[in-house]
């Protein structure tokens, strides 16, 4: 796929996680103990043979540049092509800019479109789990000869989240007839994964023509809009796929990642997901903790009860504190006997000794960014 360029947009403006996202984009949101979300999109490009990827950004991503650099850990640092980051689109003299929708945001990269050479474009979501190669939805494409392909999975054992995305109808070649987004009742569970492939010069005279219009979705006034004028195929991936769209999707996708099964699928395979690395000291377990069926990554100084939870790099749990189906980002202190239960808690927190939060699995409490306690 070294004809074929990346483009991630970071930010939809359709999911929010209140406080999650106050400080950041989706796709730099913190997920598995040391990834972010946009490590797996890129990754997956990185390994199908991508080395021209640029990311649009919105609002609030200075986390996100931190985060991906140059691209190093993705040999994305390169003198030719590489990773792009492509910051909105302003128009005239307003400073929060235009943006309000993906058209807009693929308006504002046109000038990269124009300068990049490959033929193919496979646009992507940054708010996706997976771990997959392009190869076989690109020879798919090809195959089919078609204007756009559509990357889809099937969401039958989960219906409630399809009514939360865009759903395609199929013919019996896997051609699209049909577009719903958002439906309340779904017609399929064929839940489209935010990817498309397409022609670099068919994108741009789409995005340019929508524009005009005074259109903003890429899904509503672009694909919808031309269903019936354009060949738009469809191509099923079956591996493991999480969505995160809210804060409930967020908190039991991040739960998902202590299954054995869906770990190994994610991250031992032949295409590792690669992430900003950042070199600590191993975990202190003191001889006091007690920690069972969680994710504890480097760096942590443990002397508490941890279970089924996922801890990042540079937390501290104390002695007698007890931290149960949580999530502890980066260097946050849990101080001495507090009681933790089904709660997200942000980077750089501080709760003080004996404090109490309760939370439910489907109502998780969320503390912001350095909040304390």
């Amino acid at each position: 796929m070294n004809n074929t360029m990346g483009i991630i947009l970071a930010e939809n403006s359709e999911i929010r996680l209140n406080e999650l996202t106050d400080v950041r984009s989706v796709a730099a949101l913190p997920f598995g103990g040391r990834y972010r979300l946009i490590d797996f999109i890129l990754s997956n490009m990185v390994n199908s043979g991508i080395i021209n990827v640029g990311i649009t950004t919105l609002f609030n991503y200075s986390s996100l540049m931190d985060h991906v650099g140059s691209g190093t850990p993705w040999d994305l640092n390169r003198k030719t092509y590489g990773l792009f980051i492509l910051p909105p689109y302003i128009r005239g003299g307003n400073s929060a800019g235009s943006s309000r929708g993906s058209v807009d945001l693929l308006y504002g990269v046109l000038t990269h479109l124009r300068r990049s050479p490959q033929r193919h474009v496979l646009i992507a979501g940054g708010n996706l789990i997976c771990n997959m190669t392009f190869d076989a939805a690109m020879n798919f494409h090809k195959q089919n000869e078609a204007d756009v392909t559509v990357i889809y999975s099937n969401l039958s054992e989960n219906p409630d989240q399809l009514k939360r995305t865009t759903v395609y109808e199929l013919d019996s070649e896997n051609r699209v007839i049909g577009i719903e987004h958002n439906p309340r009742n779904p017609k399929t569970p064929y839940s489209s994964m935010d990817m498309y492939i397409l022609e670099r010069t068919l994108l741009i005279d789409m995005i340019e023509e929508a524009y005009a219009k005074g259109s903003h979705d890429f899904i509503k006034d672009v694909l919808l809009a031309n269903i019936n004028s354009l060949k738009i195929y469809a191509y099923e991936h079956k591996g493991f796929v999480g969505r995160v769209d809210n804060i409930k999707s967020y908190y039991e996708n991040s739960m998902l990642m202590l299954d054995d099964a869906i770990r190994k699928e994610l991250f031992s395979g032949e295409n590792p997901i690669y992430t900003k690395v950042k070199d600590q000291v191993p975990t202190r377990y003191g001889e006091n903790s007690n920690v069972s069926d969680s994710l504890i990554a480097d760096g942590c100084s443990i002397d508490g009860t941890v279970e089924n939870s996922i801890i990042f790099r540079g937390v501290h749990v104390g002695k007698g504190a007890v931290v149960r189906n949580s999530i502890i980002m980066q260097n946050s202190i849990i101080q001495e006997n507090c009681d933790l239960e089904s709660v997200v808690i942000d980077k750089e927190c501080t709760l003080r000794p004996l404090k109490r939060l309760i939370g439910q699995p489907n109502y998780p409490i969320i503390l912001p960014k350095r909040t304390m306690i």
